[in-house]
C-alpha cells in the first residue's frame, strides 16, 4: 500500500467519513466550517471533546491535527489548508527578499527571493478568486490568519 493509505488506516475520523450519524456529520462540518476562522488548535480540542461525547470514541489532539491537513479530502478543509500554507511560504520568501550588503551596509532587494514570493501572492489570490473560498469569504471566513499549532 502506498504511504497516503498507511496514514489513513486507523485515523478515527477518517473510518467515521460517510457516516449517517448525525453527531459525525456535525462534527465533520464542524471542522470544514471553522478552519478559516478558529485556530486549529481549537479546533483539535473541540473535535475531540465531540468525538468522545457525542460518538463514544477517544482519538488524540494529534491524530485529529493530521487528519485535517494530511487526511481529508473536503474541499473546503483542503483549500484551506493550502492557503495556509501559502501565507507561510509568503512570508519565509518576504524575509528573504531583503538583504544587507556586508560592503556597504545598504539593504538590497535579492531578486530571485523577491520573484518567489510574488509568485506565492499569485497563488493565494488565485485560491481566493476560486468560487469556494469566495463563499467563506462572504461568511467572514478567511483563511489566512490560521497558524499551525505545535502539537
Amino acid at each position: 500500500m502506498g504511504d497516503a493509505v498507511m496514514q489513513d488506516e486507523g485515523c478515527v475520523l477518517c473510518s467515521l467519513g460517510g457516516s449517517s450519524d448525525e453527531a459525525v456529520k456535525e462534527i465533520s462540518s464542524y471542522i470544514a466550517d471553522s478552519l478559516g476562522h478558529v485556530c486549529i488548535e481549537e479546533i483539535c480540542k473541540q473535535t475531540k471533546k465531540s468525538l468522545a461525547e457525542h460518538c463514544n470514541v477517544s482519538e488524540s489532539k494529534r491524530r485529529i491535527f493530521l487528519h485535517i491537513t494530511q487526511h481529508t479530502t473536503d474541499q473546503r478543509v483542503v483549500l484551506g489548508n493550502i492557503m495556509r500554507d501559502l501565507v507561510e511560504l509568503s512570508h519565509l520568501a518576504k524575509s528573504s527578499c531583503i538583504y544587507t550588503c556586508e560592503e556597504t551596509g545598504r539593504r538590497n532587494i535579492d531578486v530571485k527571493g523577491l520573484s518567489v514570493y510574488l509568485k506565492t501572492v499569485d497563488q493565494i489570490t488565485s485560491v481566493y478568486k476560486m468560487e469556494n473560498m469566495r463563499v467563506h469569504a462572504k461568511r467572514g471566513r478567511l483563511w489566512s490568519s490560521q497558524q499551525r499549532p505545535h502539537m
